[in-house]
C-alpha cells in the first residue's frame, strides 16, 4: 500500500502551486482518503464542499465535512448550488454546477485536487464509448488539465477503489455513502454494479483501459496539433467579439480536417465538444458559396457566424440591449450590459456624457465628411459585424452625437479616443 501512497504524494508535489491548493471534498470515500492522506504528508490545502441540495441528507453531509476538516486543521468552505437539468441528465447537470463553483473560486496559479480514482476512469471510458465519443473523449479524464489560469489535478487515477477502502479501514476514517449510488437508472451506477464486474472477471479492466486511454490521448494530441496548424493556415485572428478564420482557406481543407479544426478551435475558446449534427450544420451553412448569409449555429456553448467570407466563433449574445441610457463622466470604464465596456483612452476629455444604444433612424456625420448619413449605412461601411450593430454604444454630449463606439467621431477637435470592448469568453 505504501507504494501508491508515495506516488499520490509525488503526483501533487511535482506540480508546483503558485496560489491556493484546493481539494474538492464531497465527504465520500475517495475525497476523504485524499484529504487525510495529503494532510498526513504535510500538504497545505483548503477544502471546498459543493452543497447540491439533491438529497434530504445534504445538510448533514455538509456538517460532516466541516467537522472532518476541522479535526484535520484544514480551512473549509461550502458553496450552495441549484442543479437544473437541461435535458442532459441530472448527473451531468450536477457536474456542471460543481464546475461553475470551481471556476468562480479558482484564481490564477491555484490548484484544484479532485479525487476520481482508477475505477472512475474505467466507468468514464465506457460511458463515453457508449455515447459515441471520439479520441479525445475516450482518452477519459486527464491527470492534470488547465481550468482558466488554474490547474485541476487528479492524483488518484492510478489507484483502485479497493486500495482506498483498505486505507480508510486502516486509519478508521468515516465517510458518506450517497444513497443515489444505488440508483441503477443512472448510467454510471448501472455500469458499476452490473456490467463492469462481469467484464472484470475475464479481463484486467483497469490496466487495459489505462493503456487504451493513454494511446487515445496521444492520438487526440496529434489531432490537436494538426488543428492548430490548420487554424494558423486559415488566418485565425482575434476579433472585437470572439475570433474568425478565412472561409476560402477552410474550403481547401478535406472535410475531416475542417471538422477537426472546428473542434480544436472550440476547445481553444473554452467551448465544449459539439454534437456531430450541429458541427455538420455549421460547416454546411458556412461553406455555402452564395453571399454573406446570416447564420448563427449553436456549437459547443459558442455560436458559429459568417460575415464577409470569414467564419466567426463567438460567445452567445445576451438578450437585445436595453433601450435606456447611462450617464458617464468620460473617465475610466463604463460597464454596459452583456459584459461590454466603454473605456476612455488617453486624452479623452471628461464631461457629462449620455450613452445609449441604437433606437432606429439615427444619422451621423463622421469627422471629415461633408454631410450626414444614416447610422445603418455608416456601420455597414465600417464593416462592423451585423450581430453587433445594435450593441454599439452611441456617446452624446448634450443632444450632439460625438462618438459611435470607437468606430468614428462626429465632432471636430475632440481629443483622445475611446475603446469599446468585450470582456467575456474567447477573449
Amino acid at each position: 500500500m505504501n507504494d501508491w501512497i508515495a506516488r499520490v504524494g509525488e503526483a501533487v508535489s511535482r506540480r508546483s502551486c503558485n496560489g491556493v491548493r484546493w481539494l474538492g471534498y464531497s465527504g465520500g470515500l475517495d475525497s476523504t482518503v485524499l484529504l487525510h492522506l495529503l494532510c498526513g504528508q504535510g500538504v497545505e490545502l483548503r477544502a471546498v464542499h459543493v452543497h447540491h441540495g439533491l438529497s434530504a441528507n445534504a445538510d448533514a453531509w455538509q456538517a460532516h465535512c466541516a467537522a472532518v476538516a476541522e479535526s484535520l486543521g484544514v480551512p473549509f468552505c461550502t458553496r450552495n448550488v441549484q442543479v437544473q437539468s437541461d435535458g442532459s441528465g441530472l448527473e451531468q447537470a450536477a457536474r456542471a454546477a460543481r464546475y461553475s463553483v470551481f471556476e468562480d473560486l479558482l484564481q490564477s496559479g491555484d490548484q484544484l485536487l479532485l479525487a476520481q480514482h482508477g475505477d472512475d476512469q474505467v466507468e468514464t471510458f465506457f460511458l463515453r464509448l457508449l455515447r459515441g465519443a471520439g479520441a479525445l473523449g475516450l482518452a477519459a479524464m486527464a491527470d492534470a488539465r488547465p481550468i482558466g489560469g488554474a490547474t485541476v489535478l487528479r492524483p488518484l487515477l492510478g489507484v483502485g477503489r479497493t486500495q482506498l477502502e483498505g486505507y480508510a479501514r486502516e486509519h478508521r476514517l468515516t465517510w458518506i455513502d450517497d444513497e443515489s449510488n444505488a440508483d441503477q437508472s443512472l448510467d454510471r451506477n448501472y455500469l458499476r454494479a452490473t456490467v463492469l464486474p462481469l467484464l472484470s472477471e475475464r479481463w484486467p479492466l483497469r490496466e487495459r483501459v489505462v493503456r487504451a486511454s493513454a494511446n487515445l490521448r496521444e492520438a487526440a494530441e496529434l489531432l490537436g496539433d494538426l488543428g492548430e496548424a490548420d487554424l494558423i493556415s486559415c488566418g485565425r485572428r482575434r476579433e472585437r467579439f470572439g475570433e474568425s478564420i478565412d472561409l476560402g482557406s477552410l474550403r481547401h481543407l478535406p472535410e475531416r480536417r475542417q471538422k477537426n479544426l472546428i473542434r480544436r478551435w472550440l476547445a481553444g475558446c473554452g467551448g465544449d465538444m459539439p454534437e456531430a449534427a450541429h458541427l455538420q450544420q455549421a460547416l454546411a451553412q458556412a461553406l455555402q458559396a452564395a453571399g454573406d448569409r446570416r447564420m448563427a449555429v449553436a456549437l459547443g456553448g459558442m455560436v458559429a457566424r459568417r460575415f464577409r467570407e470569414r467564419l466567426f466563433l463567438t460567445p452567445p449574445l445576451p438578450a437585445q440591449p436595453e433601450r435606456g441610457e447611462w450617464h458617464w463622466g468620460g473617465s475610466g470604464c463604463l460597464q454596459l450590459p452583456g459584459s461590454w465596456e466603454l473605456c476612455a483612452g488617453p486624452g479623452w476629455p471628461e464631461g457629462r456624457y449620455r450613452v445609449r444604444f441604437r433606437r432606429g433612424g439615427e444619422r451621423a456625420k463622421p469627422v471629415g465628411r461633408s454631410r450626414s448619413q444614416t447610422l445603418k449605412k455608416l456601420l455597414q461601411e465600417a464593416a462592423l459585424e451585423p450581430w453587433l450593430r445594435d450593441r454599439v454604444p452611441l456617446v452624446y454630449q448634450g443632444e450632439q452625437l460625438v462618438s459611435v463606439g470607437d468606430l468614428f467621431q462626429c465632432r471636430e477637435g475632440l481629443a483622445g479616443s475611446l475603446k469599446w470592448r468585450y470582456g467575456g469568453a474567447c477573449e
